[in-house]
């Protein structure tokens, strides 16, 4: 069983990291500002994170994990009944959609970290996760697919969504559904 004590300072830091984070640049951020707001020590901040960046993607990426094992158990549970295309890009669109709405309850702090050029910790947090999705998900594809450098692709797929998350968050105000429609078609045709 968890401390009280534990779970209380993991909340402070989670809600003060996230509010901070949604008011400046993850950059601007410092481990006085994060122990002041959850009402901590130095120490108490060090047992938990290494710097407020790290704070923020230990926050996050539960998250991001959720919807990634949402995803991998769909397509398993699709590839095990024998799915057809259409079954299974909408399960891509799913998986796509919710990593949008993932975005958008964070815009305000992924609108101000991915553009950081003095921090790229969430850039980072997002191609590596995205990476390991894809990474998984190239892995159990059917054996008609192309024959591919798997890591190669991986990345490819990673680097561009997040490619897509920056220029949206970036670009004129533009409907979530539109962001969606976009990466979905901008998919490689073998990716299923």
């Amino acid at each position: 069983m968890v401390d009280a004590r534990i779970l209380h300072t993991t909340a402070a830091l989670r809600e003060a990291i996230l509010h901070l984070a949604a008011d400046r640049p993850v950059s601007r951020i410092t481990v006085a500002d994060v122990t002041r707001a959850a009402g901590i020590n130095r120490a108490t901040f060090y047992s938990h994170a290494v710097s407020p960046g790290s704070l923020l993607a230990d926050v996050l990426t539960p998250e991001l994990d959720r919807i990634r094992d949402d995803d991998a158990a769909a397509r398993r549970a699709a590839f095990e009944r024998g799915a057809d295309a259409d079954e299974l890009a909408a399960i891509t669109r799913r998986g796509i959609d919710a990593v949008v709405e993932h975005v958008v309850a964070h815009k305000d702090i992924y609108g101000k970290a991915l553009p950081d050029p003095e921090d790229g910790s969430l850039h980072r947090l997002l191609v590596d996760h995205f990476t390991v999705s894809s990474a998984r998900h190239i892995a159990e594809l059917p054996e008609d697919r192309p024959a591919l450098l798997d890591d190669v692709a991986a990345g490819f797929v990673a680097q561009g969504f997040v490619g897509a998350i920056e220029a949206w968050l970036a670009g004129p105000r533009r409907s979530r559904r539109a962001l969606v429609e976009t990466i979905t078609l901008s998919f490689p045709a073998w990716w299923r």
